[in-house]
């Protein structure tokens, strides 16, 4: 919103005080050729004149003023000032059009338009590489975006990277940015800033404004990880921690590491695995597994674990394993498939 108020003050000193100074000028030119023409000319031969005159086009004069000194000099005078307006009235319009002010202006709009209509999204703080990454992975499963990001230069890179995500340029430390981002409709926000003050700030401001969104901030270390927990974070995320985990699994267990990453990477199937939560009353509720039935959701929609309501975990549930409302069904498959089990799951029996 304030950026609304920079562009139109940016246009008001760009364009609109030329165009007030031209049409200024026009008036006067109508006013005095009215004036000495006198009764006999129209407004309308008075609008001519100034037209013709500013314009430097030369057409038959309508007024006479060959024989009258004064009207010559208005000629003069309002040719000088008016063909400067004119011209720098073209100019300024040009180069508001070809510098890309304009068209930027009505792409923010329209994203904005875009982020307003927006529901359950998840908002992205930071477009650095860590942002990147996370980005990537929603959108390929399909999920809706918003980024944040402070710096002009990297956003515009992410643009280009991500086209069909909106990405707001400004501080996500701002009520106003968050606002905009549409924070109070959103599922889930992701602070990916690698600046531990701005992360737990942002937090802060985000649980206060998005009690039900899910908080899930970047940390420098374990230290930083406990603030933000204490602060709002529903999740605290070490880069270096993950890091050496990842470099221990390299070493360790390099067949299993091999298959995740190709899972994840694979533009083909595009295969994940998600958490479907069964709510009490749908049509997954008082079931059991072999009831579930996955393949009517999907080719290749495989039940790897089973999350009761008391947070216990039942891996590779047996058929009889109880599904009740409230438990988490932790299955792998492509996203069409798992949206269509999460439909299940929270439409009425």
């Amino acid at each position: 919103m304030a950026d609304w108020r920079d562009e139109l003050n940016t246009l008001g000193r760009r364009i609109l005080t030329p165009i007030a100074v031209l049409f200024a000028t026009y008036l006067v030119g109508i006013l005095g050729y009215k004036w000495i023409g006198g009764a006999q000319h129209s407004w309308l031969d008075a609008l001519y004149m100034t037209t013709i005159t500013l314009t430097t086009t030369g057409y038959r004069e309508v007024i006479d003023i060959t024989q009258h000194p004064a009207a010559m000099i208005f000629t003069i005078l309002l040719l000088l000032f008016g063909a400067t307006a004119v011209v720098m009235t073209g100019s300024m319009l040009t180069a508001y059009v070809v510098e890309g002010d304009l068209t930027a202006g009505f792409r923010r709009r329209r994203m904005q338009k875009r982020i307003d209509a927006m529901r359950g999204h998840t908002i992205v703080c930071g477009a650095g590489q860590t942002g990147t990454a996370v980005v990537r992975e929603l959108t390929s499963t399909e999920r809706p975006v918003v980024a944040i990001e402070g710096n002009a230069e990297r956003a515009a890179v992410f643009e280009r990277l991500f086209p069909g995500v909106p990405v707001l340029v400004g501080d996500c430390t701002d009520d106003e940015v968050l606002t905009s981002a549409g924070v109070t409709r959103s599922s889930g926000v992701v602070v990916c800033t690698d600046d531990d003050k701005v992360a737990l700030v942002t937090t802060v401001l985000t649980r206060q404004m998005a009690p039900k969104a899910r908080i899930v901030a970047r940390a420098s270390d374990e230290r930083s990880a406990a603030r933000l927990k204490q602060s709002g974070a529903d999740a605290a995320v070490s880069p270096g921690r993950i890091g050496g985990m990842r470099m221990a699994s390299e070493l360790l267990r390099p067949s299993v590491v091999s298959f995740l990453d190709q899972m994840l990477r694979d533009e083909n199937r595009n295969l994940r695995i998600e958490e479907v939560l069964v709510e009490q009353g749908s049509a997954l509720d008082a079931t059991r597994v072999e009831s579930l039935r996955l393949h009517k959701y999907g080719t290749g929609l495989l039940l790897l674990a089973l999350r009761a309501r008391d947070g216990a975990y039942v891996f590779n549930p047996p058929a009889a394993t109880a599904v009740n409302g409230g438990c988490y069904l932790i299955v792998m498959g492509d996203p069409a498939s798992v949206g269509r089990l999460q439909e299940a799951g929270v439409a009425p029996r």
